[in-house]
């Protein structure tokens, strides 16, 4: 493989990790979906562009989000007679904002994963099986001994069971 074969495979395994988080980022500006797929386009181009740029001990979601941020408040300026657009201020807050929950929901998903590990196989396999490959209720009822109401209320004790271990992780980790 030559270096440019690994750079686009580095590149693509990064922008893969972090494309929902930085399109969140962005919907989250324009409140449009058809604007924000149009601003993830053209910040991907950037980012592929610049990839050369972006220093390998960074935080590729937080270089993205920036670049992202820029192409965001650009097309807001571009439309400020057709759109009411909010002062620089507000931009600024609430992209600092959208930055801390966007890193807060990759430590949550950290946390989720860890809790699922802790969990019986059992509530693993039924988590992987409603969630990973979207296996409904009904045919998850059909293929065991239990009601559909019974695996409703054992996915609701599974749910509240990972919240308070999610809860209490990130409060071990010191992020509450």
């Amino acid at each position: 493989m030559n270096r440019k074969e690994l750079k686009s495979e580095q590149f693509f395994r990064l922008y893969n990790a972090a494309q929902k988080r930085i399109y969140a980022y962005l919907l989250m500006f324009v409140h449009n979906h058809s604007d924000a797929d149009d601003l993830l386009q053209e910040t991907a181009s950037i980012l592929w562009e610049q990839f050369d740029q972006f220093n390998q001990d960074g935080s590729f979601a937080a270089w993205a989000i920036g670049i992202a941020r820029n192409k965001a408040l650009d097309f807001l300026k571009s439309k400020r007679g057709s759109r009411p657009l909010f002062d620089d201020e507000f931009y600024h807050d609430i992209s600092t904002y959208a930055e801390a929950e966007s890193e807060n929901a990759d430590k949550r998903l950290k946390a989720l994963r860890d809790c699922i590990q802790k969990m019986s196989v059992q509530n693993q396999h039924l988590i992987h099986l409603r969630f990973d490959q979207g296996v409904p209720v009904k045919k998850l009822s059909q293929a065991s001994r239990y009601s559909a109401d019974a695996i409703y209320k054992k996915m609701s004790r599974i749910y509240s069971a990972l919240h308070d271990c999610i809860d209490r992780t990130l409060f071990q980790w010191g992020q509450m």
